[in-house]
């Protein structure tokens, strides 16, 4: 019973103790998620968890877990069926493919590669995580939003990849647009200890570390104008020469 209302015990209960940043991912409750994060820190793991869990306590209802491609994607659903062939009494699988499995509760999780057209045909999805938000589509993020049922949540994660994009944006505006953001470094994470990030500092750049490291988000370096120049050059203070249209002779 615990375990059905936990996602934290559900995990412990499989092998896996979570950290802080962890057990607040896969607690929260808020209908729309973002999170900016250093690699190999685990959310894929997380999400894994927090995805069959939500599948296997919600009859009738979708996980949709949408990646860049389908390498992504494909490696994402292992790590849920490896998860799910590890329990004990637990419903037996309906279908077991490379893009989804079913259970017995009439619940899927289903694996897509991020393009406009694989996405889209489903409805009232009860959970949707975007595994490296970053670099999915502007098109696909607007295709899969409708998706999400009235009680559903979303979940969009990613290293940054420079100041654009939709990823970009939910980041920079939260929290005033109604995301919840968790923004997880190596600093945040037990897997990394001070020798683990000293390596990697003095293996990349600076550019890289603060970007892949430290989840920050900033100008790529074949921008010819910076993010900053370019707003600077935006303002509503000036008003239009012609605020009725270039008159015409």
């Amino acid at each position: 019973m615990v375990e059905a209302l936990d996602p934290v015990a559900f995990a412990r209960g499989r092998g896996f103790v979570a950290e802080p940043w962890q057990a607040r991912l896969l607690r929260t409750t808020a209908p729309r998620v973002v999170v900016p994060c250093s690699r190999q820190v685990g959310k894929t793991q997380t999400t894994s968890y927090k995805s069959l869990h939500t599948a296997l306590n919600n009859a009738g209802r979708d996980v949709l877990i949408v990646s860049p491609s389908l390498r992504q994607s494909t490696e994402m659903l292992l790590r849920i069926k490896a998860i799910y062939r590890g329990m004990q009494q637990v419903p037996r699988l309906t279908k077991d493919n490379d893009s989804e499995i079913g259970l017995t509760n009439g619940s899927r999780v289903v694996s897509l590669p991020g393009t406009e057209g694989t996405v889209r045909g489903f409805a009232n999805v009860k959970l949707l995580v975007i595994d490296e938000a970053a670099r999915v589509e502007d098109e696909v993020f607007a295709s899969v939003l409708p998706m999400v049922g009235g009680d559903g949540q979303m979940m969009a994660l990613s290293t940054p990849w420079g100041m654009r994009g939709w990823f970009y944006e939910l980041c920079a505006d939260s929290p005033t647009n109604g995301w919840e953001q968790h923004r997880i470094t190596v600093y945040d994470s037990a897997q990394w200890d001070e020798k683990r990030i000293a390596e990697a500092k003095a293996s990349v750049g600076q550019f890289v570390f603060d970007s892949d490291y430290l989840a920050s988000f900033l100008d790529t370096d074949d921008q010819v104008f910076s993010t900053q120049d370019v707003r600077r050059a935006f303002t509503d203070e000036l008003q239009p020469l012609f605020p009725e249209g270039v008159p015409t002779l």
